[in-house]
């Protein structure tokens, strides 16, 4: 019998770029909701009362603050953080030493992102947030969630397109016979009109078709 052997190509190369732990972050703050990388300019780790900062444009150059937070973000643009304790939301600015903004929200937040260098999204048990940088008002709710991601979902996704005008939340829930379900909600911002979606993870894209002057938005 004739014996062939196939040699696929490898569609992803990983390489190690970073290791956290030789930085002296711990193993156990090397996990989801305690590590955070918004950009590949910073990562931040919420350590023992305080919080590690490995800024990614110097070398991985590590500074530690004495933080108490539940969660720290940084800005995927500037240098600024955002810390989250219990309800509690606060933004600095870390070159000026600076509070930009504080603010309670109404439940806990379960999820958050920045969708740009200008805007904070957070994610509640009913409802989804933005908060601009610019000005001094408090969260705006832009939509609430729907049905299909109950209190059971768990939110490990959210995007907003390149124009602002469309919205997507994902998040994943325990199915029968240990079956992970992935459940999405697209929100049209101009039309405040969402429509449930099925699949574990989806985003925005820009793109160039033949015979069209502006760009295509998928």
């Amino acid at each position: 019998r004739e014996e062939r052997t196939f040699t696929m190509s490898v569609p992803l190369v990983f390489s190690e770029a970073l290791n956290l732990q030789q930085l002296g972050v711990p193993e156990t703050s090397i996990k989801h909701g305690m590590t955070t990388m918004e950009s590949d300019k910073f990562i931040v780790c919420r350590e023992e009362g305080q919080v590690a900062m490995i800024d990614l444009r110097q070398g991985a150059q590590v500074t530690r603050r004495p933080i108490g937070a539940d969660a720290a973000i940084m800005n995927p643009e500037h240098s600024i953080l955002a810390l989250r304790s219990n309800t509690t939301v606060q933004i600095f600015n870390l070159d000026s030493k600076a509070k930009l903004k504080s603010h309670n929200m109404p439940e806990p937040v379960v999820f958050w992102k920045w969708t740009s260098a200008s805007n904070l999204a957070m994610v509640t048990a009913t409802a989804v947030y933005h908060w601009p940088l610019e000005g001094n008002g408090p969260p705006v709710k832009l939509f609430d969630r729907h049905a299909t991601l109950g209190p059971n979902t768990q939110i490990i996704n959210y995007r907003v397109s390149a124009d602002s005008k469309w919205c997507l939340l994902g998040g994943i829930s325990a199915g029968n016979g240990g079956v992970i379900n992935g459940n999405m909600q697209l929100f049209n911002v101009d039309k405040k009109l969402s429509q449930p979606l099925q699949g574990h993870a989806a985003s925005f894209a820009t793109i160039k078709l033949p015979g069209r002057d502006d760009p295509a938005q998928l």
